[in-house]
């Protein structure tokens, strides 16, 4: 082969196909160039296969194949397999790719896995929570002996074991049951008195004492004392009842002084009361177990408080259970309260999931009234009830995870479109670079199957493998039950990887054209991308406006309501946030030509040349170049989106402990009033600043037009005002509430509420000193001391001028309230403030503002979205980065080879860095200030359509004061300005070095004869 010469002569080494920014061409006419780059005839062309091999065979295929990975041309060359030569000579390409798909990959698997994993941790928490009572299915039955249309007796043993095995059965394919199997016996319907002055007493009320025929006694317990229960003798009719063995626990033998060989007598409802023998002392073997807790009163008797009528003190007994013998359950009849039939099966909280919640929910439905509750009906020949507590708490659990999925859809959908970006523009970045290759290829005869297929086996051989270990490691080390979505949604990675090279450089080389430049700055968009970005726009319009309208419909926007009223798990709408990044990405796009085209007019007129330079070079970049600005805005937007929840769920957890609380530290007389010396006594403790009093009252509206209660707040204008600016609820003029006098009409400030009640008109309400007539002064939506909807804030002063006497009573007119604020720079001492106000004659209760906010804490599901959208975001902002990246190290090689001829004409190394900084800086300015000012246009834009309430206080009743507490997208200024000063940051250092690590090389090392930049 005839190598090309230098302008001063001296063959050099012909150019792979592969190199960037060159144009390969053969040396002489028929002569192709080998794809490894080294000398000697090859047959074929460029890519080590013959052209008619590329147009029709697979890349590794043809005539004369030796087995060793060469193959035999026809006329007797050797053809080296596409596939090995092109990964033995672009080895960090491969690398790239394969670390590219292997960490997509693992992500793509890695979060439905995420989810899976936090959403069992939520529900076993809210499952383990509970009592042990509530973590199994519990049924019971009643059985009255008179109703009774069973042929066999439903006491019996037998007949508990066939339908406990019944349930089991039942249950066994649709929830965790415990393998030690359930708890199931024969209680008596009602507690019997035992009149027996042997046991213990806590008044004069007789203790009293359920009968308990459970099964698996034995096993259970071991014997302290005594023997355990036999089975009673043959009830015969007419004749009083057999006496009944029973074994009692040694926490009852201790409490209730009873011993082996007592006799006790349950007293019923007919005249002869049922004999007990007590034959022994037992220990549970394990307290914990479910045997043990199926009923609170199994391990240890319970104080009890009788019923009592209004006049008179309420008495206190005890009651306990006596374990019988299984076999004794036809004697429980025998007292007159029928039986209380019952079957728990406890569940194994560890393997509880949720995806598998819904089934067992169907379950519980069907066992309250469905086809499994009359299987059991049929076989305990009375109706079976199901417990609710367990459907309570899934019923619970499922509105929180309905509440929270939104923002993780929202989190993944952005991600995800982020990600999917950045393959995309991996595969167009590689075929831009590779465009003159392919074009050669295709010039000399090769089909666009054969050169999609070659290029498809290149990418596949880095992409597959990099996929399947990226998705081992996620189900490795994320175990959990299912893994068909996160195997498919890494193989559709994968796909991705493998065809966006083939299928960009196909499409770009389906026909042939001229070459010419496509620069930013000159090119005219055509109309399939007029259609296309006019489509993007109407999905972006749809989703917005379906988004604020089902939010607002279902939930009252953002103030109230759950997640599934708005967004529910619509994916069209959880891509809102993404679709608005993308339209403004086309917007930005069809705006950014402009200025580059107005600035490079006077930028010409300069006297140096590297201002005008710069910006014509950053007009002439490619037009095509449009995904690395789509993933920055796209990134940026769901990074700021979630700082906006994020920002938002702080916001509303403030508001909503200041409004509860009032104040820093709130003092409520739990007395009648508070101890008029604890005012001085709380200033002196440490870290208090100011202290309010007032006096609240609690009104019920009777007598007035208010309709419902509200609270009398009386206070001293100018202090209490005061508060109201430095915590920061809504405050109101101080002469609001002047103007008052003896005889007259108070001013006062109302609650929106009865302010609409009263209108303009004045009101006699009560007070503890006398009637007041009031008139609306201001209104306010929340007040420090009344955390409520509905109050009436009238002057102290003037309550006591108009009811002087009155007035002088402490009782009627001392403070009920005291609002404490942090003096500057301090902190209040939460045990000191105790401590003084316990030192009080009265008595009162203590909160903090800290403390109401840090019980606001995420629940272990809203811990985790928070996490898994922490994690999305980061993500999100990594491969914008490497959007960035991938752009600059574009452009990179010509942009070395124009410095180093620049520097052939006496460019200095500032100049070169000047430079650089004004070719790429106008590109990457654009994505950074288009993600801010996109990242605060979504808050408008989708703010009535987000509901925080679940992801701020969860699903369940807080105790909260039932104000607006703002809730809704709050602008975070770190998460708009931090991930855009970081891209220009990184832009600006990747940059620099390269203007450093050029300006360190020898000019002959960049520029060859016949290089085009």
């Amino acid at each position: 082969m005839a190598g090309r010469e230098r302008d001063g002569g001296g063959p050099v080494e012909p150019l792979r196909p592969d190199e960037p920014g060159e144009s390969v061409e053969p040396d002489e006419p028929g002569e192709p160039v080998r794809p490894d780059g080294a000398d000697g005839p090859v047959n074929g062309g460029p890519g080590g296969g013959s052209s008619a091999a590329i147009a029709g065979g697979g890349p590794d295929e043809g005539p004369g194949s030796d087995g060793d990975g060469t193959d035999e041309g026809p006329d007797g060359g050797v053809r080296l397999p596409w596939v090995r030569v092109r990964l033995r000579s672009a080895r960090a390409t491969a690398l790239a790719t394969f670390g590219l798909v292997l960490i997509t990959a693992f992500l793509a698997a890695a979060l439905p896995r995420a989810v899976d994993r936090y959403e069992d941790r939520a529900l076993r928490h809210a499952v383990q929570s509970g009592s042990v009572q509530n973590r199994g299915i519990a049924l019971t039955a009643t059985f009255q002996a008179q109703l009774s249309t069973m042929p066999s007796d439903p006491l019996a043993p037998s007949t508990l074991d066939s339908v406990q095995s019944s349930i089991r059965s039942l249950l066994a394919s649709n929830a965790p049951l415990d393998p030690h199997g359930g708890v199931y016996g024969v209680r008596t319907g009602k507690e019997s008195d035992v009149p027996d002055p042997s046991v213990a007493r806590t008044s004069s009320h007789d203790p009293a004492a359920d009968l308990v025929a459970q099964a698996g006694l034995g096993a259970q317990s071991r014997l302290v004392a005594g023997r355990m229960p036999h089975a009673p003798g043959v009830i015969r009719e007419g004749e009083p009842p057999p006496p009944v063995d029973a074994a009692i626990t040694e926490r009852s033998a201790q409490v209730l002084h009873l011993k082996v060989g007592t006799v006790l007598h349950l007293r019923g409802l007919g005249d002869t009361p049922l004999t007990v023998h007590v034959t022994g002392i037992v220990a549970p073997r394990d307290p914990k177990a479910p045997y043990w807790n199926e009923d609170p009163d199994l391990l240890g008797p319970v104080k009890t408080t009788a019923p009592a009528g209004p006049d008179d003190d309420p008495e206190t007994y005890w009651h306990f259970t006596l374990l019988a013998n299984p076999y004794a359950g036809d004697s429980i009849p025998q007292l007159g309260w029928g039986a209380n039939l019952y079957w728990y099966e406890p569940l194994q909280v560890g393997r509880l999931t949720a995806h598998g919640m819904p089934a067992l929910q169907t379950v519980l439905s069907s066992l309250s009234g469905g086809p499994l509750a009359v299987t059991l009906q049929d076989q305990t020949g009375t109706p079976v009830r199901v417990g609710d507590s367990l459907g309570a708490t899934f019923t619970a659990f499922s509105q929180e995870r309905d509440a929270t999925s939104p923002m993780v859809l929202i989190a993944a959908i952005g991600v995800g479109t982020t990600a999917l970006a950045v393959l995309l523009m991996t595969g167009g970045l590689a075929a831009e670079r590779r465009r003159g290759e392919i074009t050669l290829l295709r010039s000399r005869g090769g089909s666009l199957r054969g050169i999609a297929g070659r290029l498809a086996g290149e990418t596949a051989a880095a992409a597959v493998p990099g996929g399947a270990v990226g998705t081992l490691l996620a189900l490795v080390l994320l175990p959990t039950e299912r893994w068909r979505l996160p195997v498919l949604l890494a193989a559709l990675v994968t796909a991705v990887v493998a065809l966006a090279l083939p299928l960009r450089a196909g499409f770009a080389v389906r026909r042939p054209r001229p070459e010419g430049r496509e620069d930013v700055a000159t090119a005219k968009p055509s109309r399939r991308r007029l259609v296309v970005e006019l489509t993007v726009v109407v999905l972006m319009a749809g989703a917005v406006v379906a988004l604020r309208q089902r939010g607002a419909g279902g939930s009252g926007g953002s103030t109230g309501g759950s997640g599934s009223d708005g967004l529910g798990d619509d994916p069209f709408l959880a891509a809102a946030p993404v679709l608005v990044a993308i339209g403004a990405a086309l917007v930005l796009l069809r705006l950014y030509p402009v200025p580059l085209r107005l600035l490079a007019r006077p930028a010409a007129r300069l006297r140096g040349a590297v201002t005008h330079l710069g910006l014509a070079r950053a007009g002439r970049s490619p037009a095509t170049g449009q995904l690395p600005l789509l993933a920055v805005l796209v990134a940026l937007t769901v990074t700021s989106f979630g700082g906006s929840v994020l920002a938002g769920i702080s916001h509303g957890r403030d508001r909503a402990a200041t409004a509860t609380v009032g104040a820093d530290a709130r003092i409520d007389a739990i007395s009648p009033t508070l101890d008029t010396r604890l005012p001085k006594a709380v200033k002196g403790v440490p870290g208090v600043g100011t202290v309010t009093a007032a006096r609240v009252e609690p009104a019920d509206g009777d007598g007035t037009e208010f309709r419902g209660a509200y609270e009398l707040v009386i206070v001293d204008p100018a202090s209490y005002v005061e508060l109201n600016h430095e915590i920061g609820l809504p405050s109101f003029p101080a002469g609001a509430l002047t103007g008052g006098h003896p005889g007259g009409t108070l001013p006062a400030v109302l609650s929106p509420g009865l302010a609409g009640q009263i209108g303009r008109k004045t009101l006699t309400i009560g007070s503890d000193v006398g009637t007041l007539t009031i008139r609306e002064a201001a209104v306010v939506r929340a007040t420090p001391a009344a955390p409520g909807s509905a109050f009436v804030i009238v002057s102290a002063a003037d309550v006591a001028a108009l009811h002087p006497e009155a007035a002088q009573y402490s009782q009627l007119s001392a403070p009920t309230t005291l609002l404490a604020m942090t003096a500057p720079g301090g902190h209040i001492d939460a045990q000191a403030l105790r401590k003084a106000v316990k030192g009080g004659v009265t008595t009162a209760s203590v909160v903090l503002r800290s403390q109401e906010r840090a019980a606001l804490a995420d629940t272990p599901l809203q811990h985790g979205a928070h996490r898994l959208y922490l994690t999305a975001v980061a993500a999100g902002a990594g491969y914008s980065a490497l959007a960035l990246l991938l752009s600059l190290l574009q452009a990179a090689p010509g942009r070395a080879t124009l410095l180093a001829r620049l520097r052939t004409m006496g460019l200095t190394r500032g100049q070169a860095r000047r430079l650089v900084l004004l070719e790429m800086l106008p590109q990457v300015l654009l994505g950074a200030v288009g993600g801010v000012l996109v990242g605060l246009a979504v808050i408008p834009l989708l703010g009535p359509g987000i509901d925080l309430r679940a992801l701020a206080f969860g699903t369940g009743p807080r105790d909260f004061a039932p104000v607006d507490f703002g809730l809704g997208l709050r602008a975070n200024p770190w998460a708009l300005a931090l991930p855009s000063a970081g891209l220009l940051i990184l832009a600006c250092v990747v940059l620099l070095a390269q203007a450093w690590v050029t300006g360190r090389r020898r000019e002959s090392t960049e520029l060859r004869a016949g290089d085009r930049v």
